[in-house]
């Protein structure tokens, strides 16, 4: 199967050069897909995932030089309990991006669910 996530087509949030925004998952949800977008412009953001007792871990640093045609989408497993996506907007003023964080498989089971 492909695993590769599709970009999501949701207009997501718009995330301004130099600044951050957090999307909080609830406690049931263990993984989330991250789609980075721009309306043309070049993408420089970087993603990491908040956990519990102020533990920051970085999942990737995302380059490109056109949002539009080279969208950025990644699926990240989260631990259990309240976690915290952020995405920190590193290009310029000039350069926002857009964000869209979605719940990918809702229900956290037993065992070693696929």
């Amino acid at each position: 199967g492909d695993r590769s996530p599709r970009p999501s087509m949701s207009r997501g949030e718009t995330v301004q050069g130099g600044s951050l925004k957090t999307f909080s998952l609830p406690a049931h949800v263990n993984a989330a897909q991250v789609t980075i977008t721009s309306d043309g412009l070049p993408v420089n953001a970087k993603v990491e995932l908040w956990g519990t007792a102020s533990h920051i871990k970085q999942l990737a640093e995302v380059y490109n030089d056109n949002g539009q045609t080279r969208p950025f989408a990644a699926i990240i497993d989260v631990p259990g309990g309240e976690n915290t996506i952020a995405v920190r907007n590193t290009g310029p003023l000039e350069y926002p991006i857009r964000v869209v964080v979605e719940p990918v498989g809702q229900q956290r089971m037993g065992g070693m669910g696929m």
